[in-house]
């Protein structure tokens, strides 16, 4: 019996990926949110002061996306001010809206506050839209990252902002659910005044449970994708620890951990750092062909060795781990010496994590070298030879 391998040769795929995806019919579909809005509402008839159903008053835009806009509405009946997302009336729009008030009212059984997930309080009609009512949160984790420059935030607040999404995690795994998009844009800071900070994890709008996922299906968002989506692999909810990992990094250093433009790009990012994947994830994926050249005489590329500079490097590992079944869980998480109460008293603020070349050295081309550090901090480089996608475009 000869074991086949599959060299990292990797070859593009013939299909650019959009940003958002997720299958409906068999084919991508994308819903993208924006994160710098244009509110262009004229396909929506909406704007300020509008009158969403009988007593929802919109005050503000708060973002948009092909599936509609999020807009900041005051209740007219109790002069409550909520966040509410107004579905288009396209049918594909509205089928996925009802599938994200499925998955919402099961989380109807958690706590949202002890839970670290947004309190939804329903739905209601704007004609033929579908409208979700939200607890209205501050700014969104992205942003906030932002405002310290991309530079990365302190270990004094990156240690509780992982605990609370570990905990938002085990929670939806205690009810069977897969979040199947976490990134920053979708984790939202509670109030960024108070001294601790909290957050919330939002946007179910391509959640499913565990039991209902299809392989094959493309969800989540380029960049934070867990392997066995971009393969095409049966994957369940350690594709969320693998999308917090990614989100760990981006705390400390500012900068995401995997660029690229495409599931290609990313995949290339993954093998130079961590190593070729596992035979068993290449051999069981559907999209495997699409990126990888098949040989049965070259050894597997071994993985750099780890190094264990840090408690929260070691944490990073196993919630990147490309194998699923060795992906760290969420209560193992919580569990972690990382967020040991004595830790944080002999923990330097700033581990050194945050390091990107000069801005004065970069240009539109070089958008992947400005990330290589955040790489090489976190993993022992593996050499690794590639086939360069710009020779086959």
């Amino acid at each position: 019996h000869t074991h086949t391998k599959f060299s990292s040769c990797l070859q593009p795929n013939q299909t650019k990926t959009s940003s958002v995806l997720f299958l409906t019919n068999s084919q991508r579909k994308l819903y993208t949110m924006s994160a710098n809005p244009s509110f262009g509402s004229d396909e929506l008839g909406i704007s300020k002061g509008t009158i969403l159903g009988d007593h929802h008053m919109v005050e503000a835009f708060l973002g948009e996306g092909s599936f509609g806009v999020v807009t900041r509405c005051r209740d007219t009946k109790n002069n409550k001010t909520v966040a509410v997302k107004v579905n288009k009336s396209d049918p594909e729009i509205l089928l996925q809206a009802k599938l994200e008030i499925f998955i919402l009212e099961q989380l109807r059984r958690l706590d949202p506050d002890r839970c670290n997930i947004v309190e939804w309080n329903g739905y209601f009609l704007d004609g033929e839209r579908i409208c979700l009512n939200f607890e209205l949160l501050d700014q969104s984790l992205s942003d906030y990252i932002g405002d310290r420059n991309n530079r990365g935030l302190p270990m004094r607040e990156i240690r509780p902002i992982l605990h609370q999404l570990a905990n938002a995690l085990f929670h939806l795994g205690s009810v069977g659910i897969v979040h199947a998009d976490l990134k920053p844009v979708n984790i939202m800071v509670v109030n960024r005044s108070e001294s601790q900070v909290r957050v919330k994890l939002i946007d179910f709008g391509i959640a499913c449970n565990t039991s209902a996922v299809i392989p094959g299906d493309c969800v989540g968002t380029i960049g934070y994708c867990a392997p066995e989506i971009m393969l095409g692999t049966p994957y369940d909810e350690a594709i969320d620890m693998w999308s917090l990992g990614l989100v760990a990094v981006e705390l400390a250093t500012g900068v995401p951990l995997y660029p690229g433009e495409d599931d290609y790009d990313v995949l290339k990012f993954i093998i130079e750092t961590q190593g070729q994947l596992p035979d068993h994830l290449l051999e069981s994926g559907l999209y495997t062909d699409s990126y990888f050249i098949e040989d049965n005489h070259k050894e597997q590329l071994r993985r750099g060795p780890e190094n264990g500079q840090t408690l929260f490097v070691r944490l990073i590992k196993e919630m990147l781990a490309l194998d699923a079944n060795q992906r760290i869980t969420p209560s193992e998480v919580l569990k972690h010496p990382f967020f040991h109460p004595g830790l944080s008293r002999r923990t330097p603020d700033y581990l050194g994590f945050n390091q990107t070349e000069p801005e004065s050295e970069l240009d539109d081309s070089s958008t992947k070298n400005h990330h290589r550090p955040a790489l090489h901090l976190f993993f022992n480089s593996t050499k690794v030879h590639y086939l360069d996608s710009e020779k086959f475009r």
